[in-house]
């Protein structure tokens, strides 16, 4: 367990390179994704601690080269199933984990003391990004939908099932206009984790969230005629199972 923090910079895009991100052994390169639970009194403390306090210090971070990326993510409705804000941050080296990690000692999962009042619960998972599309800080105006999953199978099997069958879809999202980007990661060391593995998709606004269900059935029709596709399909149950997801809004990024 651990925490983190993250926010703005020049944007950077990435490219649709599934095998690039996947190399689940190298400890340089990693994320942390933190979640914040709080009261639902406390939640518009917990708002403004993110916008005035902890996204100044990651735009520090980063622009220091302390910090890759960072995305801090507010959800929209309180839900008792879930987390209020979500906070991703990405590494690119052991210099930069050692960067975080001195911050984490004086600013647990980077806010002040004063600033965790109202929180009733904080989650930070180690991971690996093992596949992405798209500009890393949801490109304009984005409206996240943050998908959780476990999975029953070894995690070089399940990063090849999210290659063969997840992967496909996304990037027809994308092309469907509703979707503006993606990344999907994997937690590092799963045991009594609340997740395994988190899809985190950026929709274009509320009009692409509200075409999801459309372009999916799209997508899905697209690829129904490939055979092994279809296997997938099929069989996807036996893999991994879909917990709660989130609609959240970002509050900084870069």
């Amino acid at each position: 367990m651990t925490t983190a923090l993250l926010v703005l910079a020049p944007a950077v895009t990435y490219n649709t390179a599934h095998a690039a991100s996947s190399n689940l052994s190298s400890a340089s390169a990693q994320s942390l994704i933190i979640s914040y639970r709080s009261t639902p009194a406390g939640r518009p403390a917990l708002l403004r601690a993110l916008r005035t306090q902890l996204a100044p210090r990651l735009h520090i971070l980063q622009a220091t080269d302390r910090l890759a990326h960072y995305r801090i993510l507010f959800g929209r409705l309180v839900d008792a199933n879930t987390w209020d804000a979500l906070l991703i941050l990405d590494f690119d080296n052991t210099a930069q984990v050692a960067a975080w990690r001195t911050i984490e000692t004086g600013m647990p999962a980077g806010l002040d003391i004063a600033d965790q009042t109202a929180i009733t619960t904080i989650e930070s998972t180690i991971s690996d990004s093992i596949g992405n599309a798209g500009p890393i800080h949801g490109g304009s105006d984005p409206v996240y939908m943050v998908i959780p999953y476990d999975y029953f199978v070894p995690t070089a099997d399940y990063a090849n099932y999210a290659r063969s069958y997840v992967f496909p879809q996304t990037d027809g999202w994308i092309s469907n206009g509703a979707l503006n980007a993606y990344q999907l990661y994997v937690a590092r060391y799963t045991a009594g984790r609340n997740w395994m593995s988190l899809l985190v998709l950026a929709y274009y606004g509320d009009d692409g969230l509200n075409r999801r269900n459309a372009v999916i059935a799209a997508t899905r029709r697209t690829l129904n005629a490939d055979p092994d596709w279809t296997e997938k399909s099929i069989g996807k149950g036996h893999i991994r199972t879909e917990k709660a997801a989130m609609i959240a809004d970002l509050i900084a990024a870069d």
